[in-house]
């Protein structure tokens, strides 16, 4: 019997991590490249005859109505664009809480891990997020042990990725799982990936370190980056690495020419800025979300750091009138 997969898609889902997710499914799933549904199968759910827009502006129809979630051994949630108007339709949420009540495996793509969360569906169990959205997915979801330092997670019912092409390196999970490593090599050498990735492998770092170059660097560095509000300890950070922390401080030192906690307090600083930038947030409440003890030591380690005021960066007009 194939392993049968259903697919719900939110309104501006993102078509890659879809696409990928699938075709490692079809690839590994028959001899060749003859997409012929053996080992697994698969269908979008949905309102017939209701097209779904993704991001990219492709439409896709849905190939099964709503049904029995049973029928599946496995319901799968892609997301999109993060908005509170792109939410599952009544339909679709109802099948999903039926899944989930049924005890039918639930998978999160992209950002599917926050329509998951929202309905509780990730209390109590451990999520990948991609760094790029874990800050906010960690202040809406406190009961849900969130990371960004793997490409994806499974904790028993529950599988999250980050998106992109770690969609494929989840896929390829479950067809190891199902039928065995060298399927899921066969499906990524199709697709021209080097490798299936595991979820011991991390996700790229954003762009203010990239010379990091170590697994431990690269995944502290994230580890710092999903914990900005409560600074954790470099002693914890290598712990966490099972590493000490002197081979941790010697191996930022070699890459990036400074220890883990001027590195924390770098990436501190660089988030405080995007707030400052970005949105309307009081100064205090920046100081707090970033880890400062109070505003008036977080505008003294600014300027340090940045050689500008938070206050002069967010209204440089107004203190320049201020000074004359």
């Amino acid at each position: 019997m194939a392993k049968k997969f259903a697919f719900l898609l939110v309104r501006d889902f993102t078509l890659s991590p879809l696409s990928l997710f699938i075709d490692t499914l079809r690839l590994a799933g028959d001899e060749g490249d003859r997409s012929r549904r053996i080992e697994f199968d698969w269908e979008i759910v949905g309102e017939r005859g209701l097209p779904i827009r993704a991001s990219c502006g492709v439409e896709l129809l849905p190939t099964r109505a709503m049904g029995n979630p049973e029928d599946f051994d496995n319901v799968v949630v892609v997301g999109g664009l993060l908005d509170t108007n792109r939410k599952l339709s009544s339909e679709k949420e109802a099948f999903l809480m039926r899944a989930a009540a049924k005890g039918v495996p639930l998978t999160a793509l992209c950002t599917g891990s926050f329509v998951l969360a929202r309905y509780g569906l990730l209390d109590g169990y451990s999520a990948a997020v991609s760094w790029f959205h874990i800050k906010d997915f960690r202040a809406e979801f406190p009961d849900v042990n969130a990371h960004a330092d793997s490409l994806y997670s499974v904790d028993r019912g529950r599988a999250t990725c980050a998106g992109g092409t770690g969609a494929a390196d989840l896929a390829g999970y479950f067809v190891s799982q199902f039928i065995g490593q060298k399927a899921a090599e066969k499906a990524a050498k199709i697709l021209v990936l080097d490798r299936i990735r595991s979820s011991r492998d991390v996700q790229p770092v954003g762009d203010l370190f990239p010379a990091a170059a170590s697994r431990a660097v690269k995944r502290a560095l994230l580890l710092m980056e999903s914990n900005l509000l409560e600074t954790l300890s470099v002693a914890e950070i290598a712990a966490r690495q099972n590493c000490s922390r002197r081979q941790l401080e010697r191996l930022f030192g070699a890459e990036l020419g400074i220890g883990p906690m001027a590195a924390y307090l770098a990436l501190r600083v660089h988030y405080a800025r995007s707030l400052l930038e970005g949105s309307d947030l009081p100064i205090g409440e920046i100081a707090y979300r970033c880890g400062f003890p109070n505003a008036g030591h977080f505008s003294r380690v600014f300027r340090q750091q940045t050689g500008i005021t938070p206050t002069r960066l967010r209204h440089p007009n107004r203190a320049v009138a201020a000074a004359k």
